[in-house]
């Protein structure tokens, strides 16, 4: 079999988890020490993703049969990346995934009707990105991130600090029907946490971190942000930080309307970019106090936000069983800084929540 095909062959193996153990770490060997192939093989599994339809692949791999058919009556052998033969059908296959999904959106976009749609910001992992997880597991993140599960997540969200010994606030739709959690801190390290009190109108859960020994930001004691207890004003400048992607997002805005969704007086309506991911993402002020809590948007509109109130949180945890002690700040620390030194102080308390089912 020539080469080519067999890092076809295994990429097609390891994405269907189909390689044996002790294939599985030849493989994993090879990957580290050889490269060329590491960079033949993530060629492989992206290509892979863009050919997702059964046909498609059948046909792929046929043409690259007849690619290698033709290099065996050449008379020196020589190394030609995947890439170099492959990019090209793989544009293909990508483009008519480009043209029906622009087919699609053209139909949408002229027979769709105006009335208003909720969309939560729970974030589904796709299928490429699973791909990408895995790549990621095999080539860079190899037992590098403590306690990480050895599962892949199924949805994801944000979620920061209610207090810095890991009580955390996020949506209930993100952890609603888990069997476990995981926080994600921004060091990347992985905290398993249990769900002490959620509110399913409201759109609210606390989680607390099992770990003892668990503090967001060891060189403090206490949280630099303090917790709005009354609403906002129309107008009012905001910004929040967010994971709808592996890094954090930063996004700014304003209030445009002091209720949410169908005039929901637990929420604000809010000009503010926003995607799947950032469900349970802090919205700040300008001094860098907690105003609301993303939890979905109009799924009409780029730019308009749906968030939970602070005073709705504030509420809220007066019910909470009393065994769970929450002491909240009286004063923030952040309003005399700049914004980019306030958004570097609240990545520490700014985490991923990662779901497994």
């Amino acid at each position: 079999m020539n080469n080519d095909n067999q890092i076809w062959n295994l990429a097609e193996a390891y994405l269907a988890k189909t390689l044996s153990p002790a294939e599985q770490v030849s493989l994993e060997q090879r990957l580290a020490s050889d490269t060329r192939f590491r960079s033949d093989f993530e060629e492989a599994m992206n290509l892979i993703s863009s050919l997702n339809q059964k046909g498609a692949q059948q046909r792929f791999k046929n043409t690259l049969s007849d690619i290698h058919a033709a290099m065996h009556t050449r008379k020196a052998a020589q190394h030609i990346s995947l890439k170099s033969h492959y990019l090209r059908t793989g544009a293909v296959a990508a483009g008519v995934a480009i043209l029906t999904s622009l087919g699609i959106s053209w139909y949408h976009n002229h027979h769709q009707d105006t009335t208003p749609r909720y969309s939560e910001l729970r974030k589904v992992k796709s299928e490429l990105e699973g791909i990408r997880q895995s790549q990621n597991r095999i080539i860079r993140d190899l037992d590098n991130k403590a306690n990480k599960p050895l599962m892949d997540n199924k949805y994801s969200g944000t979620g920061f600090a209610l207090t810095n010994d890991g009580y955390v606030i996020t949506n209930y739709h993100v952890t609603e029907g888990a069997d476990s959690v995981y926080i994600q801190t921004r060091n990347g390290e992985y905290f398993k946490a249990s769900t002490i009190s959620f509110d399913a109108k409201s759109d609210i859960a606390i989680l607390k971190v099992e770990s003892r020994k668990f503090r967001f930001n060891k060189q403090q004691s206490a949280l630099p942000y303090t917790f709005a207890t009354t609403k906002k004003s129309l107008g009012e400048r905001v910004f929040t930080l967010g994971y709808p992607q592996d890094e954090i997002v930063y996004s700014e805005g304003y209030v445009s309307s002091r209720n949410g969704f169908m005039g929901d007086s637990m929420q604000y309506r809010l000009e503010l970019p926003a995607e799947p991911g950032q469900s349970g993402a802090p919205v700040m002020d300008a001094s860098g106090n907690i105003v609301a809590i993303v939890t979905g948007k109009e799924s009409q509109s780029v730019n308009i936000t749906y968030a939970v109130s602070s005073n709705t949180l504030l509420r809220m945890l007066r019910s909470i069983p009393q065994n769970n002690t929450i002491s909240l700040p009286k004063s923030g620390k952040l309003g005399g800084l700049a914004r980019e030194k306030q958004i570097e102080k609240l990545q520490d308390y700014t985490c991923v929540v990662n779901v497994y089912k």
